[in-house]
């Protein structure tokens, strides 16, 4: 099943790679995030790619640590489960959902909880890159 995150209740299990960020718009913990003029929640634009993951929510100017990978816990809803190791990208709102033609591929799904409206993603702008089985 595809994955529809909720959004709701992001929340970094494991960073790697800190780095302290100055904020140009508004981020929750586990969005992607772009640097376009500016550190903001990456969405799927042409040329803006996602390069990082807020590892803490803030707003314009804030300074917060973000990471080059992570592992960030998702929610969704129990008719909107997704498949462990499912491909995800960034979709045009900053969600992660499944990946698609001409959307910015940023992780995995690799784990999902019992009750089915949580699960676990690998999640890195760099995703692609390291990708050795070629998707």
């Amino acid at each position: 099943m595809a994955l529809v995150d909720a959004s709701l209740d992001r929340r970094v299990i494991h960073g790697f790679g800190p780095v302290r960020i100055t904020l140009a718009g508004t981020v929750q913990s586990g969005d992607p995030v772009k640097y376009d003029s500016g550190f903001k929640l990456a969405a799927n634009t042409s040329g803006a790619p996602a390069i990082l993951v807020a590892g803490e929510s803030g707003v314009s100017g804030d300074i917060i640590t973000a990471f080059v990978l992570a592992v960030v816990e998702l929610t969704h809803t129990a008719a909107n489960v997704p498949t462990q190791g499912q491909l995800i990208a960034v979709q045009d709102d900053g969600t992660y959902g499944p990946a698609g033609s001409g959307l910015q591929d940023i992780g995995y799904v690799v784990e999902i909880d019992s009750d089915n409206l949580h699960s676990r993603a690998l999640v890195s702008g760099f995703v692609p890159e390291i990708d050795t089985a070629g998707t």
